[in-house]
This record gives structure tokens, C-alpha cells and sequence, in this order.
């Protein structure tokens, strides 16, 4: 499926060692200061978007841009997210969407509930976490050696959810966004399979770290 690829503004520490590559078909947008990690990573993004106030100097020759005023509904990132989708992506990866101000990770974390709500799928990654959301469905992550998987409620109450291949599994329950029931559970065996049948809910793994 062909995937468009999000930079955000995020502190360039918190993703400068996340693993990805550009395949041919990915379609990239750097949104706002996304431009410049993306400038830092080498590779020339097809659209830059937003209002510009955190990029000083002039953008290069080459990609498209899309300025809107500073004074708006959408964070740059949603708005890179809706242009993706008006171009026909329905696979997103986020880079560059955590790690700062915690308002902006959270507007990033409901992003991933929007795209659920549009049909698409989203992932943010980050040297220490990686999120997704899903709707009425099934999640399948393969197991991640070091690192802690936690689901929580974006919808006031999500019913039939499963959680399958963790240390501590969940059959036909229910989640509600006032209790993290879901949260700091372990990979057991191959793979982690998240389903719910009514709601969204996000997944979220984070690395273990020694000094927590």
C-alpha cells in the first residue's frame, strides 16, 4: 500500500534513530519545522505545509508548499494529514510527533483517531514509543524485545476487546477512558494481537529504560 510519510516538529532527539526508509512510492510531507529534520535526514520532502513560524529562512527549491495562516482550527500536523488524505493515502507514519510539548503529543494521539474515523490507518514512531489506534477491528504487532505495550480507550466506553499474545490478556472485556486498565503489559510470544469491536482504541510501546 503506498504510504505517506509525516515529519513533524517534534525535538530531532527523540526520532533521530528510528528505522525507516523511502520507498519509491512513499509520498512525503513535512509540516511546519518538520522541514528541517527533514533537511538534517537528506531527503527532500514532495510537500512542505504550514503557517512557518518556527522555520527560519527559505524553503529550497522543489517540494510544493502550502502556507496557511498562523491563526487556525488544525495543528501543521493534522493539516499535512488531511492534504495526505485528499491525495489518497490511506497509510500514514508519523515522525517527529512526540517528545516535545505535551499538547502537541496529544493532539498527534487523537490525529491517530482521526484517521481511524476516515478509513486510514496511522503509526507515530519515536526512539522510545510507538503508537496506533484502531476501530472496530484487530491490531497486529509483532513482539518487540525491551519494550512494554499498553492499550487505552480514545471512546468513553469500548466493548469486545481482546488483547491476545501478552502476559496479562483480555477476552470480550471492556475499556473506558477513565481507568488505564490497559496499561504497561507485555509481549508473550510472537506477536500481540489488539481487537475491539466497538470504539477506538490506542496502543501505545514504549522501551524499557533502566532510570525510569
Amino acid at each position: 500500500m503506498k504510504r505517506c510519510i509525516l515529519f513533524g516538529g517534534g525535538p530531532w532527539e527523540d526520532f533521530d534513530q528510528v528505522a525507516w526508509r523511502r520507498e519509491p512510492e512513499d509520498y512525503l510531507i513535512a509540516c511546519d519545522a518538520g522541514y528541517l529534520a527533514a533537511q538534517r535526514m537528506g531527503v527532500t520532502p514532495d510537500l512542505v505545509v504550514g503557517d512557518f513560524d518556527s522555520i527560519k529562512g527559505k524553503i529550497d527549491p522543489g517540494p510544493e508548499v502550502y502556507t496557511v495562516p498562523a491563526r487556525k482550527d488544525d495543528t501543521d500536523t493534522m493539516l499535512g494529514v488531511k492534504l495526505g488524505l485528499e491525495r489518497g493515502y490511506r497509510e500514514f507514519l508519523l515522525l517527529g510527533a512526540f517528545g516535545g510539548r505535551l499538547d502537541h503529543t496529544m493532539a498527534n494521539l487523537q490525529t491517530l483517531s482521526f484517521l481511524c474515523l476516515q478509513g486510514a490507518r496511522g503509526e507515530i514512531r519515536s526512539n522510545h514509543n510507538w503508537a496506533w489506534a484502531v476501530k472496530d477491528g484487530s491490531l497486529r504487532i509483532p513482539a518487540m524485545e525491551g519494550w512494554h505495550l499498553s492499550v487505552f480507550a480514545m471512546d468513553t466506553q469500548c466493548e469486545g476487546v481482546t488483547l491476545e499474545g501478552l502476559s496479562y490478556p483480555l477476552k470480550d472485556g471492556e475499556m473506558t477512558c477513565r481507568f488505564p486498565l490497559g496499561v504497561s503489559n507485555e509481549f508473550e510470544g510472537p506477536e500481540a494481537v489488539i481487537t475491539v469491536k466497538k470504539g477506538i482504541l490506542l496502543v501505545v510501546a514504549s522501551r524499557e529504560r533502566p532510570n525510569y
